[in-house]
C-alpha cells in the first residue's frame, strides 16, 4: 500500500472510532481562521506613508494598510477664512465688474483697467495716481478710486472713500452701494459704524441682484451678524445666486458648503470640484491652492497616480498669483514625487531658493533638507546647518533634531562658519509678498513678479 493509501485508511479508522479526532477536524480550522484574522487586524507592521516620503509608495496589496485609497481619502483644506469662516468684515475681496467700464469715456477705459490691475496687486497709490487724469465725475472712476482709498484705512481716506462711493452709487455703479454698505456695517478708518444703514444698503443691492451684496448678506446670515439670525439655508441660496452672477469668492464659498453639507446641501464631490475649478480658472488664488493641495494629497494617499493637475494649479498660483506659499509647496511636490516627469530635484531646489529669500520657515527647512540630502544640488552641510538654524528661528520645530545631528559631527570651524551664514541670511530676509487674490490680465500687465523665476513657465495645456 502506498503512503497516501495508508494515510487515508488511518484517517477513516480514526474518524469512525475516535470522537476527539472528529472534533479536532471541526475546531482547528475555526481557531486557525480566528488567529489569522487577529494577525491581519493588529499584527501587521505600520506601513503608513510618512509625509515627505512619497518616493516610497505604500504597499496597498492589503486593504488595511494605512495610506491606501480604501482607508484614507484626501480632503479639501479650507484654510482661507474669507471662504471657510465668512463674516461681513472679512469679505474684503471685491470682484470688480469690469463690464461697467464700457459706460466710461473711451480715453478713460484703459486707465480704469490699468488702475484695477494695480489695485489687485495692492499698489493703491498707483491706482489713485493712474485715475487722477480720468473724469472725476465718472461713477466707475469714483468707485475704483474709493476702493484704493479704503485699504490704507486712515480716517481721512475712509471719509473720502465714503463720499466717492455715495456719488458712484447715485451715478449708477451697482457695486458701489454694496461696498458702502459693508463700510457702514463694520466701520472703517476709525469712523463710527452704522449697522442699520449698512444693512439697508446691502439688502437693497441684493434686491437689485448685485453679486457682491449677496455674498455679504450670506456672510451676515452665516455669522449671525444680521440681528443674531443664523440661517444657513438662506446663506446658501444667496451664495448660489452670487456664484451664478460671477463672484469668484462666492463660487469657492459655495464649494465649501457643498463639501461640508452646510445649509442642508447634499455633499457632492463633483459639484465641489466644479465650483472650485470655475473660481480657479477665473483667477481666484484661494481656489487654486485648495485644488492643488487636494490633488497633491490624493497622489500622496495613493488615490491617484497623476500629479499634473496639482502642479498646474501650484504653477498658476505661483506665476500669476505671486504666491510664495505656492512656490514652496510646488518645490516640495517636485522633490517627493514618485516618478518622472514630476520628480525633479533640480526644479525643486531652484524653487526653494526663490522662496527662501523671505521669512518663511517652511522654505528654509526644506532648502536645508535639500543641502543635507544632496537633492538637486551638491551636499553642503554648512548651508544645511545655516538654513536649519533660520528655519528653527522662524518657528519650525522639526528643524531642531536635524540641526542637532549636524551639530554632533561637524567640525567647530564649520559650525562657526554656518552660524555666521545663518545670521547673514536672517538679516537679509524680506517679508513674504502678499499673494494676488484675483488674477486678471490687468494684474499681469501691471508689473513683473517680485522675484526672478529660475526657469521658464511651462506652456499651458
Amino acid at each position: 500500500m502506498t503512503a497516501m493509501g495508508r494515510t487515508a485508511a488511518l484517517h477513516i479508522a480514526f474518524w469512525q472510532y475516535d470522537p476527539w479526532y472528529r472534533r479536532a477536524w471541526l475546531v482547528w480550522p475555526q481557531v486557525t481562521a480566528i488567529l489569522l484574522a487577529i494577525w491581519l487586524l493588529v499584527g501587521l507592521p505600520e506601513a503608513a506613508i510618512p509625509l515627505g516620503n512619497w518616493a516610497k509608495p505604500a504597499d496597498c496589496t492589503n486593504a488595511l494598510t494605512p495610506g491606501c485609497a480604501t482607508t484614507r481619502h484626501a480632503v479639501h483644506v479650507w484654510d482661507d477664512d474669507e471662504v471657510a469662516k465668512p463674516t461681513i468684515a472679512n469679505q474684503i475681496t471685491v470682484n470688480v465688474d469690469r463690464s461697467t467700464f464700457r459706460s466710461s469715456a473711451a480715453d478713460d477705459q484703459p486707465k480704469l483697467t490699468a488702475a484695477l490691475g494695480a489695485y489687485y496687486r495692492f499698489d493703491w497709490a498707483k491706482t489713485i495716481d493712474i485715475l487722477k487724469s480720468a473724469n472725476a465725475s465718472d461713477p466707475n472712476v469714483q468707485f475704483v478710486t474709493a476702493l484704493a482709498l479704503l485699504i490704507p484705512n486712515s480716517t481721512d481716506q475712509a471719509r473720502n472713500a465714503q463720499a466717492l462711493l455715495r456719488e458712484a452709487a447715485a451715478g449708477g455703479n451697482r457695486q458701489a452701494g454694496s461696498v458702502l454698505g459693508r463700510v457702514f456695517f463694520v466701520g472703517a478708518g476709525g469712523l463710527p459704524k452704522d449697522e442699520m444703514a449698512g444693512r439697508k444698503l446691502i439688502d437693497d443691492a441684493v434686491a437689485a441682484g448685485e453679486p457682491y451684496a449677496m455674498r455679504l448678506a450670506a456672510a451676515g446670515y452665516v455669522s449671525g451678524e444680521f440681528g443674531g439670525t443664523l440661517d444657513t439655508v438662506k446663506a446658501v441660496d444667496l451664495l448660489r445666486r452670487s456664484a451664478d452672477g460671477g463672484d469668484l469668492i462666492a463660487m469657492a464659498q459655495l464649494a465649501y458648503c457643498i463639501d461640508t453639507g452646510r445649509g442642508g446641501l447634499n455633499r457632492d464631490a463633483a459639484k465641489t470640484l466644479d465650483y472650485l475649478r470655475r473660481a480657479a480658472d477665473a483667477g481666484f488664488d484661494g481656489a487654486q491652492l485648495t485644488l492643488a493641495r487636494w490633488f497633491r494629497d490624493r497622489y500622496g494617499n495613493q488615490e491617484n497616480a497623476d500629479l499634473s493637475e496639482a502642479i498646474k494649479w501650484f504653477e498658476r498660483s505661483y506665476h500669476q498669483g505671486h504666491s510664495i506659499y505656492a512656490a514652496g509647496e510646488l518645490a516640495y511636490v517636485h522633490r517627493y514625487a514618485r516618478a518622472a516627469p514630476w520628480f525633479d530635484t533640480k526644479r525643486s531646489f531652484e524653487l526653494f531658493q526663490v522662496c527662501a529669500a523671505y521669512r518663511n520657515a517652511y522654505c528654509h527647512y526644506w532648502l536645508a533638507r535639500a543641502y543635507h540630502d544632496g537633492a538637486g544640488t551638491a551636499r553642503d552641510y554648512t548651508q544645511a546647518y545655516a538654513h536649519y538654524t533660520v528655519a528653527k528661528q522662524l518657528g519650525r520645530q522639526d528643524a531642531a533634531p536635524l540641526l542637532q545631528k549636524l551639530d554632533d559631527f561637524l567640525q567647530p570651524d564649520i559650525k562657526t562658519s554656518a552660524t555666521e551664514l545663518a545670521k547673514s541670511i536672517s538679516a537679509a530676509l524680506k517679508p513674504a509678498p502678499r499673494p494676488i487674490r484675483l488674477e486678471t490680465a490687468e494684474t499681469e500687465a501691471a508689473g513683473s513678479p517680485p522675484w526672478p523665476d529660475p526657469t521658464p513657465r511651462p506652456a499651458s495645456p
